[in-house]
């Protein structure tokens, strides 16, 4: 790594100064270091350099380079944020924290959520939505497994119990138990006390996420053979 891409990365006091230099750094193509008065000053994207209108001879006064600064911090968070979301859809919390994560300021982090949601880039309503549609056609959770891993996700209760209610009604719970139940209940075949058999498949039903009303019910009928 270079000199001045070196110094990019530590704090330094602006001084006004005029553009001497801008040059494409070795590592990261896409960044542009700028020299003021023959010294290395900052480095910013390149989009920035033209979006500015920078040039050898330009005079820069403080005010001017803190906010070509603070954009250019701007524009890598929300880069940041779109790679990330890149991967698969995430939640307004997961992008706040992975931004936090990176040492972004919390104001920079903020705008770049306000501008995620006029993007639409986040909406943990459909979020919430999507995620309980595929985990529960897919695996079966059930309502409070699925509300567990989305709070911890950081979804706001209101828009859990709306996906809930809207893709989980009681009896889709409890054909969903029946279902795990019924391919569980013969693998304990072997436990030979009743009350031990019973114990470990209410415990299953419950990690998966059912409800103790359903999963005494599901485990009755088991027992009744039903």
């Amino acid at each position: 790594m270079s000199g001045h891409e070196e110094q990019e990365a530590q704090p330094r006091a602006f001084a006004a100064g005029t553009i001497t230099k801008l040059v494409a750094q070795k590592k990261n193509p896409d960044r542009v270091s700028v020299f003021l008065d023959g010294a290395f000053a900052f480095g910013v994207h390149q989009d920035l350099v033209l979006e500015y209108g920078l040039h050898a001879g330009l005079h820069l006064d403080v005010k001017e380079q803190e906010r070509l600064v603070a954009a250019d911090r701007m524009l890598g968070a929300k880069a940041r944020a779109l790679h990330y979301l890149a991967y698969r859809p995430r939640t307004e919390h997961e992008v706040r924290q992975k931004l936090l994560r990176s040492d972004y300021a919390e104001d920079v982090v903020e705008s770049v959520i306000a501008r995620l949601h006029e993007l639409r880039y986040l909406d943990d309503a459909t979020y919430a939505h999507d995620y309980v549609r595929s985990r529960f056609a897919s695996r079966g959770y059930g309502p409070r497994r699925l509300q567990t891993e989305l709070r911890r996700r950081g979804v706001r209760p209101a828009l859990i119990e709306a996906a809930l209610d809207e893709f989980i009604g009681a009896d889709d719970a409890l054909d969903a138990a029946r279902t795990h139940a019924a391919k569980r209940w013969p693998r304990l075949a072997k436990e030979e006390d009743p009350f031990k058999r019973r114990k470990k498949l209410t415990d299953f039903l419950l990690r998966r996420g059912f409800g103790y009303d359903t999963v005494r019910r599901v485990v009755e009928e088991l027992e009744e053979g039903k």
